[in-house]
């Protein structure tokens, strides 16, 4: 028969925690169920999140630990104005720095061939020599006027007027001039002969922006000057200032050499530009420093 005594049910488990005391008071003990205990380690972790989500709403401890998430619109509106002027002045940037590079290739004479745009094709633009001269670069306008006789491509000098206080410029070698400009073999500067070894001094004041060795120029430099002009100096000995050195007028920047596939002899060869147009240094230089 069943027994109906109470000994045959298992007593649910507790734990007991027993709190020491001193000698003077005598230790206590609790007791509480894996339920009870489950419960109450629970509660207090909701309470802590309650607390932490109050705390970083109403106070600034959002902002300082979780910036992105608690900060206002207004400030992620003003973040997001300077991260967009920051892209327009780094996007400025580039495109000058690509157009300044663009100069500089057509100084050291590392042209592309003008391409003739779509109205040129369509025959409204004139022959297609003219279309060739509207498209070209400065570089190339210049080439091309000079093989066609117009006058009015070829007269770059008049964007150097208002330059009165970067010209005239001082001779950069002492000697004589053996070469002139001449557009139509594409030789854009004049030629100084000097002795191998003589120094070579900066017409004007100005920062290097090129120092380095060219194919055809041999030992090459460009100095850039005050109101977008560019000098350069080509087939030299040797090189004394190096790109980024700011250079005053009549300061030593090279020394007269023949280096280069294009050089006959000790001499240098000297150009000034203007905002990527060839000029004739001729009309500028001072003969006698």
């Amino acid at each position: 028969m069943p027994n109906g005594s109470s000994h045959g049910k298992i007593a649910p488990a507790k734990l007991t925690f027993v709190v020491l005391s001193g000698p003077d008071k005598p230790s206590r003990t609790f007791e509480a169920s894996k339920l009870k205990l489950t419960v109450l380690v629970l509660s207090g972790f909701v309470l802590i999140g309650a607390i932490s989500v109050i705390l970083m709403v109403y106070t600034p401890l959002g902002q300082v630990f979780f910036p992105n998430f608690f900060s206002t619109q207004a400030e992620q509106l003003d973040r997001i104005e300077v991260l967009e002027s920051e892209v327009q002045s780094f996007q400025n940037e580039l495109t000058s720095l690509t157009i300044y590079n663009e100069k500089l290739r057509e100084v050291l004479g590392d042209t592309v061939k003008p391409e003739i745009s779509a109205a040129a094709t369509s025959g409204n633009s004139g022959s297609p020599l003219q279309s060739d001269v509207n498209s070209a670069s400065p570089a190339s306008k210049i080439h091309l006027a000079a093989e066609n006789g117009s006058p009015s491509v070829m007269s770059s000098v008049e964007a150097a007027e208002n330059a009165t206080s970067f010209l005239p410029l001082i001779m950069p070698v002492s000697g004589f001039i053996s070469r002139g400009v001449d557009y139509a073999i594409g030789h854009y500067g004049i030629d100084i002969a000097a002795s191998l070894g003589e120094p070579i001094v900066a017409p004007a004041p100005g920062e290097v922006i090129f120092s380095d060795w060219t194919l055809t120029g041999g030992n090459t430099l460009v100095i850039a000057h005050p109101g977008d002009f560019l000098t350069v100096y080509k087939h030299c000995e040797r090189v004394l200032v190096g790109v980024g050195t700011k250079v005053s007028r009549g300061e030593a920047i090279a020394l007269v050499g023949s280096t280069g596939t294009t050089s006959t002899g000790p001499h240098l060869h000297f150009e000034l530009w203007h905002d990527g147009k060839n000029l004739n240094p001729e009309n500028y230089l001072l003969k006698t420093n």
